[in-house]
């Protein structure tokens, strides 16, 4: 079945390297990331402590609201997702403390995201902190989102910073 994309995301498939425009949720998300007490990296250790390997994690704005989500892999990177609880944690950001809700994944969507997600992260020995650390050598900006992905046949963790002035920048890190 042939699936037409919007052109929104057609413009940012297109443009997966450097400095780009942000698109209006990156735009939304952004704008908050200043309300933010927690850092990406800081929701990803919080989140390994009690609820397994990290797979992705990012801030957004959705429902009109500020949150921080982490993916997991309740039983570890070394187990497959068939065998696997897989999971978010998500929460507002902006208190002293993050506390995030819990969602175990059953429906198809999240399921799939999250499946392709820990199967990209068993590829590497690195933890999705140690990736987005990997990515912010040398950057400027606050990082805001790290996700696995394939492109172009390459096994990486896309992670997007926010630059001061509004637009993003995309840093690829190879997995493998």
């Amino acid at each position: 079945m042939l699936r037409v994309l919007p052109v929104a995301i057609i413009l940012a498939l297109a443009v997966p390297f450097g400095a780009r425009a942000a698109n209006s949720g990156d735009a939304e998300t952004i704008r908050h990331l200043s309300e933010s007490k927690h850092t990406l990296v800081d929701a990803i250790s919080q989140a390994e402590q009690a609820n397994g390997a990290a797979i992705s994690a990012k801030f957004e704005f959705e429902d009109g609201k500020f949150w921080l989500s982490v993916y997991t892999a309740k039983d570890g990177r070394t187990r497959d997702a068939e065998h696997n609880t897989l999971m978010e944690l998500k929460g507002e950001p902006n208190g002293a403390a993050w506390k995030p809700g819990t969602e175990v994944f059953a429906d198809k969507a999240h399921l799939t995201r999250a499946a392709t997600q820990l199967t990209l992260m068993q590829l590497t020995k690195m933890s999705l902190a140690d990736v987005v650390k990997k990515a912010a050598s040398g950057q400027t900006g606050t990082p805001y989102s790290a996700i696995p992905a394939v492109k172009d046949g390459r096994s990486l963790v896309v992670v997007l910073f926010a630059l001061p002035d509004g637009k993003t920048n995309a840093v690829n890190v190879d997995l493998l």
